[in-house]
């Protein structure tokens, strides 16, 4: 499948799910109250933390491992996020008040959605992935839809997704190359000692990018309210659904892309440059559009609760435009590039939330000023980081003509 191709379905899918989502959560407004929202957005961040946590980038191995290794892979993957996920589900317990036995099958369920995906992208079946995500996102609309108290919808959320994701998962493991030794503990201490740069560079770089994407609404929720963590998750869901729709779908598609011009030793530069060209008119499209027509759906077809997120969705456009134009380039430091940067880059976004998000409502706890200098200076990081990766493009090209 072409590159525009799978970056199409992708999106195509991610819009459905961004539908969909955006329907679960007016459904969990109008049923209960915007509260109600923040406290969904703050369990969803949990769990999605949570799964990169208990896989430590091991399933992003699976596109670009080799034939002979894949099933140790994969066991590996899923035996270490059935671990890790029990102690991280008890940590976010004594933090937050949630039943920590769902919290443990949530975080699990998304862990091992991982693992699905990975395998789904390193055969290149992105319809099926699409397919994949869609049925997901159906699931959470028809637990809220269908259960009359929020304790019941994530109680038939979580069996349902663990229900799910094991279908996916029999659909995409080859059974018939499974072996005991595959489980055992020295093949898998061996496995994660081959992989260790990877796994501790990659892997603490992916924990930190989802723990990025989801640590505001963690502390929205405990310095500000639940209430402000639903606006900001009502933002997050329509605002930001150009960087989740479009931005995701160009970051799986170069990645299984790329990943195959990696087991090949090449690099097309010039693919690279359409890329980042298609990136930069999306972002201006999107932030414009954010701009001037948010607040006008918001007037039209919601109430007032609805209503109150616009300031919020004018503090965040700063961060909108490079997240969407920018940041699915750092994917070829993810392939091609050096560990450590991708790993640093994600520490310094962690430094700015540390600042937004603690450090300054720790002194000045106004949520607005908060949301709006956390938008700013990951607008200012952004800028660095698109010098990084097309210096990292033009060295790859550069040495692709040499080879």
């Amino acid at each position: 499948m072409s590159l525009l191709k799978s970056v199409s379905t992708i999106a195509g899918a991610s819009v459905i799910s961004q539908i969909i989502g955006a329907i679960s959560i007016w459904l969990i407004s109008h049923k209960y109250d915007m509260s109600q929202v923040g406290t969904y957005a703050l369990v969803y961040s949990i769990v999605l933390i949570g799964a990169q946590v208990c896989t430590f980038a091991s399933q992003l191995l699976l596109p670009k491992q080799s034939e002979e290794k894949v099933t140790q892979n994969i066991i590996f993957s899923l035996l270490q996020s059935l671990v890790l996920a029990l102690p991280y589900s008890f940590v976010m317990t004594q933090f937050f008040e949630l039943n920590g036995i769902l919290l443990y099958v949530l975080t699990l369920c998304h862990a091992w959605i991982l693992v699905s995906e990975n395998l789904l992208l390193r055969v290149e079946n992105i319809r099926l992935l699409a397919f994949q995500r869609i049925s997901i996102s159906l699931l959470v609309i028809a637990a809220v839809f269908f259960t009359p108290t929020t304790e019941q919808f994530y109680l038939s959320w979580a069996i349902g997704l663990f229900l799910l994701i094991i279908i996916w998962l029999f659909h995409s493991i080859s059974f018939s190359q499974l072996r005991f030794s595959h489980f055992s503990f020295t093949n898998n201490i061996q496995f994660m000692k081959e992989h260790r740069v990877h796994l501790s560079g990659i892997g603490s770089a992916e924990v930190l990018a989802m723990a990025n994407n989801n640590l505001p609404t963690l502390l929205i929720n405990f310095w500000f309210s639940p209430l402000i963590a639903g606006y900001f998750a009502v933002v997050n869901r329509f605002c930001l659904a150009p960087v989740t729709i479009v931005g995701n779908a160009v970051r799986n598609s170069i990645f299984s892309k790329w990943s195959i011009d990696f087991r090949n030793n090449t690099f097309n530069f010039q693919e690279f440059k359409k890329v980042r060209l298609m990136l930069l008119i999306l972002g201006l499209i999107a932030t414009v559009g954010v701009l001037i027509f948010y607040p006008l759906v918001m007037q039209l077809g919601f109430n007032d609760e609805w209503l109150n997120s616009v300031p919020m969705s004018r503090y965040m456009l700063p961060y909108l435009f490079p997240a969407l134009a920018i940041c699915p380039l750092t994917v070829i430091e993810l392939v091609f590039g050096s560990p450590k940067y991708f790993l640093r880059i994600q520490i310094e976004q962690l430094l700015i939330i540390a600042i937004a998000f603690v450090v300054f409502p720790y002194f000045h706890n106004d949520y607005a000023y908060s949301v709006l200098l956390f938008s700013i200076l990951s607008f200012v990081r952004y800028s660095f980081i698109y010098r990084k990766v097309n210096q990292r493009a033009h060295r790859l090209a550069q040495e692709n003509k040499i080879s």
